[in-house]
């Protein structure tokens, strides 16, 4: 095992308190692993499994025995996995592209077998991803096996927020991940043969995110897409409101068509720009995620009064939410871009 414990970079809070359940034989039937995407919730709910079934017997798993190994592929009997990728697996491109939630069909497949026993190993795991996008009835039916749980089973639900019926959460041993501290996102980087000044302008980027930032790296593509989306809508600033409606309009087209991650991702990356503004304009420059453009920024927040800053960045994450709420695309991005503060 890596001088990490448990393989995993950072988070050694969480680690440490699943270690110290399973010495005192206090390991929980449901666990609630929450955060923002690529902020290593996939990975821990993989090395929870592995370290409750280890043949080591440790407080931790030695990703080496052939429960670690066979659980690292996929391909061990008494783990199951389910998700929006699993139940989008199998559909054609553009149905798998329109699933907003998990329907009860993933979940009951995904319990399907849950009062067997283990075939082999002590516990079986059941891991269910994207838990926060259980519609009502698939929440219902969880609810009725997070209430009555085999002794043998362990229930991982990973979230990208704590946003589920309040009934699951408080049925779960909750784990809500932080983002890392920047300067270990870039020396992790640099471990892995990233140039230094490239790791810190990642690490920065990453917003504490090592996932984020790894997946950048393995697709470059996305580093020049990253700078050339942030490129427009710093111009959409300056721009005509025609301009703003267009961009909108795009925007809605990409959500309707089953990119709803791409249009959270703009969102995401447009007020990222705004509390970079917002903390320049406050004088906090050293907590800006753009580094790279810091004379910009500064030149931009010179531009704005504070209070038109703050309520625009607060508006972008109203937007977000009011995305997943099921709001008309449309009219939610056409909102927006009519607020920019002129």
């Amino acid at each position: 095992m890596s001088n990490h414990p448990w393989g995993i970079v950072g988070h050694e809070w969480a680690v440490a308190q699943l270690a110290q359940s399973m010495r005192s034989g206090s390991v929980a039937h449901a666990y609630l692993l929450s955060g923002v995407a690529g902020i290593g919730k996939t990975l821990l709910a993989l090395r929870l499994a592995q370290a409750l079934n280890c043949r080591t017997g440790q407080d931790g798993p030695c990703l080496n025995c052939s429960v670690c190994r066979r659980m690292e592929r996929g391909h061990h009997p008494d783990l199951r996995i389910a998700g929006m990728a699993t139940q989008a697996a199998g559909l054609k491109a553009e149905d798998a592209a329109r699933q907003k939630e998990l329907k009860i069909g993933t979940v009951r497949e995904w319990q399907r077998d849950i009062n067997l026993r283990p075939y082999e190993a002590q516990r079986r795991i059941f891991i269910l991803h994207d838990a926060e996008r259980l519609n009502e009835e698939a929440s219902n039916a969880m609810l009725k096996t997070l209430e009555e749980p085999p002794p043998y089973a362990t229930l991982i639900l990973v979230a990208h927020s704590t946003e589920l019926l309040q009934t699951i959460v408080s049925r779960c041993r909750l784990l809500r991940l932080r983002p890392l501290p920047r300067h270990q996102v870039a020396s992790t980087l640099e471990e892995r043969g990233v140039p230094a000044e490239r790791a810190a302008l990642l690490a920065a980027w990453s917003g504490g995110r090592l996932g984020w930032a790894l997946q950048l790296i393995e697709q470059p593509d996305n580093l020049a897409r990253r700078e050339e989306q942030l490129g427009e809508l710093i111009a959409l600033h300056g721009q005509t409101a025609s301009a703003g409606m267009r961009w909108a309009e795009q925007r809605a087209k990409e959500y309707r068509t089953g990119e709803q991650e791409s249009v959270f991702a703009w969102l995401e990356l447009w007020q990222s720009w705004w509390r970079d503004l917002l903390l320049t304009a406050a004088g906090y420059a050293e907590g800006v995620i753009n580094v790279d453009r810091r004379p910009e920024l500064e030149r931009a927040a010179a531009r704005y009064a504070l209070p038109a800053i703050h309520r625009f960045t607060t508006r972008i994450g109203q937007a977000a939410q009011q995305l997943r709420e099921n709001g008309n695309p449309q009219l939610v991005l056409e909102q927006i871009v009519l607020q920019i503060p002129r």
